[in-house]
């Protein structure tokens, strides 16, 4: 018998309906938060680390809800609801969450490393990404993700028809290098045009263009390394998928891997270039 190729086609192609539509719905409303800031940013960014340490927990603990990660929740809420307003306490109230994470993954029998390396995990990012929002801007922010929206985008369609060498065949084997090579291309294209035409110039990150597209190249490649450690941690975990939170994309952690090296170094150099 021959095989049906619409049967095998319609999936793939309601699949990519459904990440379109998902896109839709959700791109403009992250970025309207995103410029917003306050409040709204504030929440945008406790909601992405509370739903991170749960996918993190659900391939560690193959649980995604308990005692640990209601602990782990609770202390990164407060923490960044301190480094938020300023709290004089915050060093004490971080002393105080690793030694309860600690003593919780002790007492439910959890594995106390994959605990707190779950804990940094989520937290380092957000915290970066937190204050990358108040204290410098927005659309630094937005910048960011959309230089490692457009990685991804430009890896997978470059990757897809081009194809050749596997970058890491043992931890991503759908990865290549005229994918990595592809993609910072986008990156850096789609980097400087938003800064072209939509960002604030004024930004000491966005005043030179050649420094632009270079660093818009250096934090594309950098979200790989990103991408590429959550792809060890589910392969370790024999995961395909962190979640199915957003219908078509997988999990969060799925969309956030990316910026786990990126947000902390954006920070430190949006502080030098302010400073």
């Amino acid at each position: 018998m021959a095989p049906d190729h619409n049967h095998t086609i319609r999936p793939k192609f309601n699949n990519l309906l459904t990440r379109l539509l998902s896109a839709i719905v959700l791109l403009p409303l992250a970025v309207f938060v995103i410029l917003t800031g306050g409040i709204p940013y504030l929440t945008f960014v406790i909601l992405i680390t509370i739903l991170i340490i749960f996918e993190w927990n659900g391939i560690t603990e193959k649980k995604s809800i308990s005692l640990l990660f209601s602990l782990q929740a609770l202390s990164m809420t407060l923490l960044l609801l301190e480094i938020n307003f300023g709290s004089p306490y915050l060093m004490i109230s971080f002393c105080i969450s690793l030694i309860a994470i600690v003593a919780m993954s002790y007492l439910i029998k959890a594995k106390i490393k994959w605990a707190l390396i779950g804990f940094f995990y989520a937290f380092i990012p957000s915290v970066a990404i937190l204050l990358i929002g108040k204290n410098v801007s927005g659309q630094v922010v937005l910048w960011m993700m959309i230089v490692i929206w457009s990685m991804d985008t430009g890896a997978y369609f470059v990757g897809k028809n081009i194809g050749g060498p596997k970058m890491s065949p043992g931890i991503s084997p759908n990865k290549t290098w005229s994918g990595l090579i592809g993609g910072t291309i986008t990156a850096m294209l789609f980097g400087f045009l938003y800064v072209h035409f939509f960002g604030d110039k004024i930004l000491p990150i966005f005043k030179n263009a050649i420094i632009l597209i270079i660093l818009s190249g250096v934090i594309a490649i950098l979200s790989q390394v990103g991408d590429l450690a959550e792809s060890a941690l589910k392969r370790n975990f024999n995961t395909k998928d962190s979640g199915s939170i957003i219908p078509g994309h997988g999990g969060v952690m799925d969309r956030m891997d990316g910026i786990l090296f990126v947000a902390p170094i954006v920070l430190v150099i949006s502080y030098i270039l302010h400073s």
